[in-house]
C-alpha cells in the first residue's frame, strides 16, 4: 500500500510586525517677529544715551506681543515665543531704568541748582556788586582773581562791540539792589524753571521773586531769572551765573545749550 509521505505542513504566517514609531515632531519655524522683538529689546540699552531710543522699547513690546499672539494662533507652524518674551523683558527693563535714571538726575540737578541760586541771591542782596560779578566767572579763573580785580578788568575791557562790559554785566544786579534799598522789599528763590544738559555740562534757569510794598517805580511783585551752568568737575559752589534777566516774565525762557563763542578767559565772548 502506498504510503502518502507528503506531510501537510501548515504554513506558518509570519507574526505581525509592530508598527515602527516614526512620527517625528513636525518642523516649526521660528517666528521672525520674535527675533525682531529680541533685537529691539537688546537695542533698547541705548535709552541711557538718548530717550529717542524709547522707540525701540515700544517696538520690542509691540512686536513681541504680536509675535506671541501669532504663535499661539499657529502653534503647529511657528515657535519662538521665548525670544519674544525676552525681547519684551529687556525693552521694559532698559526703558524703565533709563526713565528712572533721568527722573533721579532731574531731581538732583534741581536740588543742587536751587541751593546755589538761594546762595547767590543772598550775595546780590548783602554783598558788593563785585562779588556777584565774581560768580559770573569760571571757577578756575575765580581762583586767580579777587572780586575787585575782576570788576576792575571789566571796567577797563571796553571794545567797539561792547563799549561798557561792566555796565552790561551788572545791569540786572544794580536794578535788583536798587529795589532792595526800599523798606520792606525782599528777594526770594522760587524754583528751577528749566534745565538742559550738554554732555556733562548742566544749564539751569532759576526763577526768583522780588516782593514788597511797591512804589510808583516798582510793582508789588517782580520776577527775575538766573541763567546758570556747571561743568562736569564743578563743586557745590562752582556754578557760573551766565546772565541775570530782570524783570522777567515767568516761563518765557527755556534752558538751552548756548552756541559756543570765543572767550578771552574770563567770561567775555568776542
Amino acid at each position: 500500500m502506498a504510503i502518502d509521505q507528503s506531510s501537510s505542513t501548515s504554513s506558518v504566517d509570519p507574526a505581525p510586525m509592530p508598527a515602527i514609531e516614526n512620527e517625528f515632531p513636525a518642523y516649526r519655524a521660528i517666528s521672525s517677529m520674535s527675533i525682531l522683538s529680541l533685537v529691539l529689546g537688546v537695542g533698547s540699552v541705548f535709552c541711557f544715551a538718548s530717550l529717542w531710543f524709547l522707540i525701540l522699547v515700544a517696538g520690542s513690546v509691540l512686536v513681541g506681543l504680536l509675535s506671541i499672539r501669532k504663535i499661539r494662533r499657529l502653534p503647529d507652524v511657528l515657535t519662538g515665543a521665548a525670544y519674544a518674551r525676552v525681547g519684551i523683558g529687556l525693552g521694559l527693563l532698559f526703558g524703565l531704568s533709563a526713565l528712572s535714571h533721568l527722573a533721579a538726575q532731574e531731581v538732583l540737578i534741581n536740588i543742587d541748582a536751587g541751593r546755589f541760586a538761594r546762595f547767590y541771591l543772598n550775595v546780590i542782596k548783602d554783598e558788593p556788586v563785585s562779588m556777584s560779578l565774581w560768580f559770573q566767572q569760571r571757577p578756575d579763573y575765580r581762583k586767580t582773581k579777587s572780586p575787585d580785580e575782576i570788576a576792575d578788568e571789566l571796567r577797563k575791557s571796553k571794545n567797539p562791540v561792547t563799549p561798557d562790559p561792566y555796565g552790561e554785566k551788572t545791569l540786572g544786579i544794580q536794578q535788583i539792589k536798587e529795589r532792595l534799598k526800599s523798606q520792606g522789599e525782599e528777594i526770594r528763590y522760587v524754583k528751577i524753571e528749566s534745565n538742559a544738559t550738554d554732555g556733562l555740562t548742566v544749564h539751569a534757569n532759576a526763577l526768583f521773586e522780588l516782593a514788597g510794598p511797591g512804589s510808583q517805580q516798582y510793582p508789588e511783585k517782580q520776577f527775575g531769572l538766573l541763567q546758570m551752568l556747571k561743568g562736569p568737575d564743578g563743586g557745590k559752589d562752582d556754578w557760573i551765573v551766565e546772565e541775570i534777566k530782570f524783570p522777567y516774565t515767568p516761563a518765557s525762557a527755556v534752558a538751552t545749550v548756548p552756541k559756543k563763542t570765543d572767550d578771552d578767559g574770563h567770561g567775555h565772548g568776542h
